[in-house]
């Protein structure tokens, strides 16, 4: 009797890149996360959640009366095209708030 062969998801080559500065401390986390350096699952989750989130063009969104407000760059490349986004924390789009999450989760001080 013959096995199933197991199936694996091909992900498609993406770096994803965090910059958060701003809040009332000015403090800057960042991170960067590319498919080919994480682990399987965890490249699978990333290529989803780019994918639900809806950032396919660049854009900047943000509330000029809430200067002390974080403030997101989201840098996405992949094998077809990159694009910027920025926005302040009262301006994330709602089908992004899972990959900044996932993002926030990995960023660390860092300088801009």
């Amino acid at each position: 009797m013959c096995k199933p062969s197991a199936t694996t998801t091909k992900v498609l080559e993406m770096k994803v890149c965090l910059v958060q500065s701003g809040g009332f401390a000015g403090a800057i986390k960042r991170c960067e996360v590319d498919t080919d350096t994480l682990d399987q699952p965890d490249a699978e989750q990333l290529q989803r959640l780019v994918s639900d989130s809806g950032l396919n063009k660049s854009s900047t969104a943000f509330n000029d009366q809430a200067r002390d407000l974080n403030q997101y760059e989201i840098t996405i490349e992949d094998e077809a095209k990159a694009i910027c986004l920025t926005f302040d924390e009262h301006n994330v789009p709602t089908s992004a708030r899972q990959l900044l999450g996932f993002l926030k989760q990995r960023a660390k001080p860092g300088k801009l």
